[in-house]
């Protein structure tokens, strides 16, 4: 009789319970899409340009561990919001305590062993998509990287798991020690804190000292080595914890005395916050690092993935050159967005090579002016033919457009004309083209090399062209690329979910304090507008944490990111994406909100 009740009180709340599972399922194929890299050591250690980098992606995994239980912790309250009076109903109409939590033990565990199941399958997709898509987006090929990791999967099934067999026993402990009478009215309980000045301002200058550290280890990165990453994450923790904790309830006091508050329902948004403040200081200080973890991440991966062209072109003059061009190499010449295209005739004996000096008065050779400063504007200018053979001719831009055999290097020398046609040696011609965007072009670029490097193959480690010079890059850099843009990604979801989940385990409670504002005459938009403020308040105060933090934090990647890159270079549009995907999920919480706690018309 005690179950059909409980699957009772399931199938009529099946909505709610479909988004706790989604939520949890979320959190397991995250876990599971970061564990499939943490601990597969082979793909880190040949994508990644830090030595460091297992020991890294190793704090990386403790904090997502200790997220993940802040996660779980979560989503066991708002599961526990949602039975604990059902629950109070059973016991007073007879059911046995021992029952009782028998019951909630299991429907606990079971819930989460279906989620971290499911979780674990999504995990595998997402990362055999994701994974594929980000791949071909990006141009790489990175080494031992696989969908199917079996020790991601054993350690995520362990790590949730045995975290739902915690949760289990935390409910029972909870329903065994609770009274009826407190199991009933659950939802009427709110904490009422107290504000102490002096221990307010104490908290506050220690969390902003406890921030400076934490921000003055990542710039500090190249004196501290790895050891700034575990002192950055405990210090900026504590201190944006302390700075909330000292700050929130203080702003949301002095805002109930001013006219503002006395205006539509914000006397009431600021009382509902003023209640919740400390039990929502942990969870938006998790928030605040997810947020920076995550926007960091996708900065960093489309700093890369943007700056690495920019590099390359700032080394040749040039983005490619062709050698005796194929009518198959011209048609893919033709779909290219040229700025610039020269072709010049070579003969070669022993090991030199011979120009002729018609061509290159008729097209001079433009070379590229280093500044080393402004990366991506780059400027070429030409010569005179008789300052081109004292300078320029001996550049490497120009040595390089001679095929060389293994380690060959052929000297250049310009005749006039007559004797051009006079001199031995077969004649082959080689055009060089610049293109406008090299990102742009990537994959007519990645063809008409590969044609060239089959006809012509290039000794091992030498480029010629700027293409050649960022597919070597890409292969160093890449690995970071790719990670950057995963773990943001993945980030992302796990902090929207975290934020969502612990929003709407407040949401069973609040459906009788709208109820009774619709009963005195609130209009339903007044209610609305409330909790968009309400919600977008919560969602705010850590986006705005993050955001400072990453600022910060960047500073940790300039030593990989040197002059002319800089890990800040156009980071206004990442910033302006990574919002917009906020403010997507944002809106996703306020509408499950609504739909909880807003009551219907016809009550």
């Amino acid at each position: 009789m005690l179950a059909k009740l409980a699957l009772a009180g399931i199938k009529n709340r099946r909505r709610d319970y479909l988004v706790l599972l989604a939520g949890l399922t979320m959190s397991a194929a995250i876990f599971y899409m970061f564990a499939n890299l943490a601990t597969n050591k082979a793909f880190i250690s040949a994508n990644a340009v830090v030595s460091q980098a297992v020991i890294i992606f190793g704090f990386g995994a403790v904090l997502l561990i200790l997220i993940s239980l802040v996660y779980i912790m979560y989503a066991n309250s708002f599961l526990l919001s949602m039975r604990q009076h059902d629950y109070g109903v059973f016991m007073m109409l007879g059911a046995k305590r021992r029952r009782i939590g028998q019951l909630v033990f299991l429907e606990t565990l079971i819930l989460g062993t279906i989620a971290t199941a499911i979780g674990i399958g999504l995990g595998l997709a997402m990362s055999k998509f994701l994974v594929g898509f980000l791949l071909n987006l990006l141009g790489l090929h990175l080494a031992h990287l696989q969908a199917v990791y079996v020790p991601a999967i054993i350690a995520t099934a362990v790590l949730y798991v045995g975290l739902f067999v915690l949760a289990s026993l935390f409910n029972l402990l909870h329903l065994t020690r609770s009274t009826v009478l407190k199991l009933l009215h659950s939802d009427d309980q709110a904490d009422q804190p107290k504000v102490n000045p002096g221990k307010q301002i104490g908290q506050a200058l220690l969390g902003i000292v406890l921030l400076a550290i934490g921000y003055w280890a990542l710039a500090a990165i190249k004196l501290l080595q790895v050891m700034a990453i575990p002192i950055a994450l405990v210090t900026i923790t504590c201190g944006t914890y302390l700075l909330f904790r000292a700050t929130l309830l203080v702003v949301i006091r002095a805002l109930r005395h001013t006219s503002w508050a006395k205006k539509h329902l914000n006397g009431f948004l600021l009382g509902q916050l003023n209640f919740r403040v400390y039990n929502y200081t942990r969870m938006l200080t998790i928030v605040s690092l997810l947020f920076a973890m995550a926007l960091g991440a996708i900065t960093v991966g489309s700093g890369y993935h943007r700056q690495l062209p920019q590099m390359a072109g700032s080394f040749d003059a040039y983005t490619l050159a062709v050698h005796n061009v194929t009518p198959k190499q011209q048609k893919l010449i033709n779909q290219l967005h040229v700025s610039h295209q020269a072709t010049y005739t070579q003969k070669r004996q022993g090991k030199v090579v011979y120009y002729n000096a018609t061509e290159l008065r008729q097209q001079p050779f433009e070379q590229l002016r280093t500044t080393g400063k402004s990366l991506g504007k780059n400027q070429y200018y030409t010569e005179s033919l008789s300052a081109f053979q004292k300078k320029g001719l001996a550049g490497m831009d120009f040595q390089n457009l001679a095929i060389r055999g293994a380690y060959t290097f052929y000297t250049p020398k310009i005749l006039k004309a007559q004797q051009f046609s006079r001199q031995a040696g077969k004649a082959m011609t080689v055009t060089t083209l610049r293109v406008k965007n090299m990102q742009q072009d990537q994959r007519v670029l990645k063809h008409l090399n590969q044609t060239e490097l089959d006809r012509y193959p290039l000794p091992t480690g030498m480029t010629v062209g700027s293409y050649q010079s960022f597919t070597m890059m890409n292969a160093f850099f890449g690995g970071l690329e790719f990670m950057g843009y995963f773990l943001g990604i993945a980030f992302l979801a796990m902090l929207a979910s975290c934020l969502m989940f612990k929003i709407l385990s407040g949401a069973p409670g609040d459906q009788r304090r709208y109820r009774m504002l619709y009963k005195v005459g609130v209009r339903q938009g007044l209610m609305r507008a409330g909790i968009a403020k309400e919600i977008g308040i919560l969602f705010l105060i850590p986006g705005i944490m993050g955001i400072v933090d990453v600022l910060f934090g960047l500073q940790m990647f300039k030593p990989l990111m040197q002059a002319p890159m800089s890990p800040y270079l156009g980071i206004g549009s990442t910033f302006l994406i990574f919002i917009g995907l906020y403010a997507i999920y944002y809106v996703i919480t306020l509408a499950l909100y609504w739909r909880i706690v807003l009551p219907k018309q016809a009550d």
